[in-house]
Protein backbone atom coordinates (compact mmCIF):
# COMPACT_ATOMS: atom_id res chain seq x y z
CA UNK A 1 0.00 0.00 0.00
CA UNK A 2 1.15 3.73 -0.46
CA UNK A 3 1.87 6.01 1.31
CA UNK A 4 -1.05 7.93 -0.13
CA UNK A 5 -3.31 5.33 0.30
CA UNK A 6 -2.36 4.71 3.79
CA UNK A 7 -2.84 8.09 4.40
CA UNK A 8 -6.71 8.21 2.96
CA UNK A 9 -7.66 4.83 4.86
CA UNK A 10 -6.24 6.51 8.38
CA UNK A 11 -8.68 9.12 7.19
CA UNK A 12 -11.38 7.05 6.01
CA UNK A 13 -10.85 5.33 9.60
CA UNK A 14 -10.69 8.61 11.76
CA UNK A 15 -13.44 9.72 10.25
CA UNK A 16 -15.59 6.35 10.74
CA UNK A 17 -14.75 6.75 14.81
CA UNK A 18 -15.88 10.24 14.77
CA UNK A 19 -19.47 8.98 13.41
CA UNK A 20 -19.46 6.28 15.24
CA UNK A 21 -18.41 8.56 18.70
CA UNK A 22 -20.94 10.92 17.77
CA UNK A 23 -24.02 8.32 17.22
CA UNK A 24 -23.14 7.52 20.66
CA UNK A 25 -23.38 10.54 22.15
CA UNK A 26 -26.60 11.36 20.68
CA UNK A 27 -27.87 8.23 21.55
CA UNK A 28 -26.98 8.73 25.18
CA UNK A 29 -28.41 11.86 25.11
CA UNK A 30 -31.32 11.03 23.87
CA UNK A 31 -32.27 8.10 25.75
CA UNK A 32 -31.05 10.21 28.82
CA UNK A 33 -33.90 12.47 28.40
CA UNK A 34 -36.11 9.74 27.19
CA UNK A 35 -35.39 8.11 30.72
CA UNK A 36 -35.68 11.10 32.67
CA UNK A 37 -38.73 11.54 31.26
CA UNK A 38 -40.34 8.63 31.56
CA UNK A 39 -39.55 8.25 35.47
CA UNK A 40 -40.96 11.61 35.96
CA UNK A 41 -44.34 10.35 34.32
CA UNK A 42 -44.31 7.46 36.59
CA UNK A 43 -43.90 9.44 39.57
CA UNK A 44 -46.40 11.95 38.79
CA UNK A 45 -48.85 8.89 37.60
CA UNK A 46 -48.17 6.80 40.93
CA UNK A 47 -48.39 9.72 43.58
CA UNK A 48 -51.47 11.61 41.57
CA UNK A 49 -49.08 14.71 41.91
CA UNK A 50 -49.98 17.93 39.61
CA UNK A 51 -49.30 17.79 35.94
CA UNK A 52 -46.84 20.51 36.16
CA UNK A 53 -44.79 19.13 39.63
CA UNK A 54 -41.16 20.15 38.92
CA UNK A 55 -39.10 16.86 39.36
CA UNK A 56 -35.50 16.77 38.83
CA UNK A 57 -34.32 13.28 37.36
CA UNK A 58 -30.66 12.69 36.87
CA UNK A 59 -29.57 8.62 36.08
CA UNK A 60 -25.71 7.98 36.73
CA UNK A 61 -23.52 6.53 34.65
CA UNK A 62 -24.07 5.55 31.12
CA UNK A 63 -27.51 5.16 30.34
CA UNK A 64 -27.08 3.29 26.93
CA UNK A 65 -25.14 0.47 29.18
CA UNK A 66 -27.72 0.54 31.54
CA UNK A 67 -30.81 0.02 29.43
CA UNK A 68 -29.02 -2.92 27.93
CA UNK A 69 -28.15 -4.50 31.36
CA UNK A 70 -32.34 -4.14 32.28
CA UNK A 71 -32.03 -1.32 34.96
CA UNK A 72 -30.81 1.60 36.08
CA UNK A 73 -28.20 1.60 38.72
CA UNK A 74 -28.07 4.70 40.08
CA UNK A 75 -31.15 7.11 40.14
CA UNK A 76 -31.71 10.45 41.96
CA UNK A 77 -34.98 12.50 42.04
CA UNK A 78 -36.23 15.23 43.92
CA UNK A 79 -38.74 17.80 43.96
CA UNK A 80 -40.05 20.43 46.10
CA UNK A 81 -43.42 20.79 48.37
CA UNK A 82 -44.85 17.31 47.67
CA UNK A 83 -47.98 16.11 49.49
CA UNK A 84 -48.37 12.39 50.16
CA UNK A 85 -50.83 11.02 52.48
CA UNK A 86 -51.10 13.98 54.07
CA UNK A 87 -47.49 14.52 54.60
CA UNK A 88 -45.72 17.63 52.68
CA UNK A 89 -42.17 18.74 52.16
CA UNK A 90 -39.08 19.02 49.53
CA UNK A 91 -38.44 14.90 48.64
CA UNK A 92 -35.01 13.79 47.38
CA UNK A 93 -34.79 10.00 46.84
CA UNK A 94 -31.63 8.07 45.79
CA UNK A 95 -32.43 4.20 44.21
CA UNK A 96 -30.49 1.56 42.97
CA UNK A 97 -30.96 -1.75 40.76
CA UNK A 98 -34.33 0.62 38.81
CA UNK A 99 -36.12 -1.86 36.46
CA UNK A 100 -35.71 -0.14 33.15
CA UNK A 101 -39.48 -1.88 32.47
CA UNK A 102 -40.93 -1.34 35.86
CA UNK A 103 -42.02 -4.78 36.29
CA UNK A 104 -39.65 -6.21 38.68
CA UNK A 105 -39.19 -4.21 41.82
CA UNK A 106 -37.38 -6.87 43.64
CA UNK A 107 -34.47 -5.47 43.40
CA UNK A 108 -34.71 -1.67 43.88
CA UNK A 109 -33.48 -0.32 46.97
CA UNK A 110 -32.14 2.57 48.12
CA UNK A 111 -32.22 5.87 50.51
CA UNK A 112 -34.67 9.14 50.63
CA UNK A 113 -34.94 12.43 53.18
CA UNK A 114 -37.47 14.72 53.05
CA UNK A 115 -37.22 17.83 54.44
CA UNK A 116 -39.98 19.84 56.23
CA UNK A 117 -39.91 23.44 57.04
CA UNK A 118 -41.78 25.53 59.95
CA UNK A 119 -44.97 25.51 58.44
CA UNK A 120 -44.91 21.52 57.50
CA UNK A 121 -44.02 20.52 60.90
CA UNK A 122 -46.69 22.75 62.39
CA UNK A 123 -49.21 21.54 59.96
CA UNK A 124 -48.14 17.50 61.19
CA UNK A 125 -48.14 18.59 64.71
CA UNK A 126 -51.76 20.03 64.29
CA UNK A 127 -52.64 16.02 62.77
CA UNK A 128 -50.89 14.28 66.00
CA UNK A 129 -52.44 16.04 68.63
CA UNK A 130 -52.56 14.84 71.92
CA UNK A 131 -50.37 15.39 74.80
CA UNK A 132 -49.69 19.03 75.79
CA UNK A 133 -49.87 19.61 71.88
CA UNK A 134 -54.28 19.83 73.06
CA UNK A 135 -52.94 22.87 75.40
CA UNK A 136 -52.98 25.10 72.36
CA UNK A 137 -52.02 26.44 68.85
CA UNK A 138 -48.09 25.91 68.49
CA UNK A 139 -45.84 27.90 67.24
CA UNK A 140 -43.03 26.09 65.40
CA UNK A 141 -39.65 27.53 64.91
CA UNK A 142 -36.61 25.39 63.14
CA UNK A 143 -33.01 27.66 64.37
CA UNK A 144 -31.22 24.17 65.17
CA UNK A 145 -29.83 22.36 66.25
CA UNK A 146 -32.95 22.11 68.13
CA UNK A 147 -36.55 23.12 67.41
CA UNK A 148 -38.06 25.87 69.56
CA UNK A 149 -41.86 25.03 70.25
CA UNK A 150 -44.22 27.52 72.11
CA UNK A 151 -47.94 27.63 72.89
CA UNK A 152 -49.74 28.86 75.79
CA UNK A 153 -51.62 26.75 78.66
CA UNK A 154 -54.94 27.75 80.61
CA UNK A 155 -54.29 26.92 84.74
CA UNK A 156 -57.64 27.98 86.33
CA UNK A 157 -58.29 30.69 83.80
CA UNK A 158 -54.71 32.10 83.83
CA UNK A 159 -53.19 31.63 80.38
CA UNK A 160 -49.02 30.77 81.12
CA UNK A 161 -46.66 30.67 78.44
CA UNK A 162 -45.28 27.51 77.63
CA UNK A 163 -41.19 27.04 75.69
CA UNK A 164 -39.86 24.30 74.39
CA UNK A 165 -36.30 23.51 72.69
CA UNK A 166 -36.65 19.84 71.82
CA UNK A 167 -33.87 17.97 69.43
CA UNK A 168 -35.13 15.61 67.06
CA UNK A 169 -33.91 11.96 67.25
CA UNK A 170 -35.23 8.87 66.01
CA UNK A 171 -36.51 6.04 68.97
CA UNK A 172 -37.94 3.27 68.28
CA UNK A 173 -38.45 3.56 63.98
CA UNK A 174 -40.65 6.86 65.10
CA UNK A 175 -39.41 10.65 64.32
CA UNK A 176 -39.10 12.24 68.27
CA UNK A 177 -38.69 15.79 69.18
CA UNK A 178 -37.40 15.67 73.14
CA UNK A 179 -37.42 18.36 75.22
CA UNK A 180 -33.95 19.56 76.68
CA UNK A 181 -35.24 22.34 78.18
CA UNK A 182 -38.93 24.06 78.95
CA UNK A 183 -40.07 27.34 79.94
CA UNK A 184 -43.32 27.78 82.13
CA UNK A 185 -44.10 31.48 82.43
CA UNK A 186 -40.92 32.79 81.77
CA UNK A 187 -39.53 30.20 84.04
CA UNK A 188 -36.59 28.22 82.45
CA UNK A 189 -36.79 24.16 83.74
CA UNK A 190 -35.01 21.10 82.67
CA UNK A 191 -36.36 17.70 82.75
CA UNK A 192 -34.90 16.95 85.87
CA UNK A 193 -36.29 20.36 87.28
CA UNK A 194 -39.90 18.52 86.33
CA UNK A 195 -39.21 15.32 87.77
CA UNK A 196 -38.27 16.80 91.21
CA UNK A 197 -41.47 19.36 90.46
CA UNK A 198 -44.28 18.94 93.52
CA UNK A 199 -46.91 17.99 90.94
CA UNK A 200 -46.64 15.96 87.87
CA UNK A 201 -45.26 17.79 84.80
CA UNK A 202 -43.73 14.90 83.48
CA UNK A 203 -45.62 15.24 80.36
CA UNK A 204 -43.65 17.95 79.50
CA UNK A 205 -40.65 15.85 79.43
CA UNK A 206 -42.18 13.43 77.58
CA UNK A 207 -40.71 13.05 73.80
CA UNK A 208 -43.27 13.66 71.65
CA UNK A 209 -43.94 11.74 68.32
CA UNK A 210 -43.91 13.53 65.07
CA UNK A 211 -43.99 10.77 62.74
CA UNK A 212 -45.51 7.08 63.92
CA UNK A 213 -42.78 4.55 62.02
CA UNK A 214 -45.53 2.04 61.51
CA UNK A 215 -47.47 4.82 59.41
CA UNK A 216 -44.89 4.01 57.28
CA UNK A 217 -44.91 2.20 54.15
CA UNK A 218 -43.08 -1.21 54.65
CA UNK A 219 -39.58 -1.55 54.03
CA UNK A 220 -39.18 2.31 54.45
CA UNK A 221 -37.16 2.65 57.57
CA UNK A 222 -36.31 6.64 59.80
CA UNK A 223 -32.66 6.61 59.83
CA UNK A 224 -32.00 10.18 61.56
CA UNK A 225 -33.63 13.28 62.04
CA UNK A 226 -31.89 16.70 62.40
CA UNK A 227 -32.59 20.31 61.83
CA UNK A 228 -30.38 21.58 59.06
CA UNK A 229 -31.10 24.98 57.54
CA UNK A 230 -34.13 26.17 59.22
CA UNK A 231 -35.26 22.53 57.99
CA UNK A 232 -36.45 19.27 60.00
CA UNK A 233 -34.51 16.81 57.65
CA UNK A 234 -36.03 13.49 58.03
CA UNK A 235 -33.33 10.56 56.31
CA UNK A 236 -34.82 7.13 55.47
CA UNK A 237 -33.88 3.76 54.33
CA UNK A 238 -35.69 1.90 51.53
CA UNK A 239 -35.36 -1.89 51.75
CA UNK A 240 -34.76 -4.42 48.68
CA UNK A 241 -37.88 -4.72 46.59
CA UNK A 242 -40.28 -2.24 49.23
CA UNK A 243 -41.43 -0.30 46.46
CA UNK A 244 -42.99 -3.18 44.81
CA UNK A 245 -46.52 -1.87 47.00
CA UNK A 246 -46.89 1.29 45.50
CA UNK A 247 -50.59 1.73 46.49
CA UNK A 248 -48.90 1.69 50.01
CA UNK A 249 -46.68 4.74 49.09
CA UNK A 250 -49.32 6.63 47.25
CA UNK A 251 -51.17 6.64 50.76
CA UNK A 252 -47.98 6.79 52.59
CA UNK A 253 -48.26 9.68 56.17
CA UNK A 254 -46.64 9.61 59.53
CA UNK A 255 -50.27 9.95 61.25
Amino acid sequence: MTARRRVRALIAAGVAIVLVVAVLVVGELVARRMVEQRVRQTIVSELDLPADQRIDVSVGGIVLVQLVAGHLDDLSVRSDDVSVGGLSGDVAIRAHGVPVRGEDLDALGGTASIALDATDVDALLDQVGGGWLSWGDIDVALPGPAAELSTTASLFGVPIPLAFSAVPGVRDGDVVLAPESISVGGLELTADTLAQAPIDLSALAEPLVVCDGDALPDGLEVVSADVEQAELVVRLSLADGAAADTGAWASAGCV
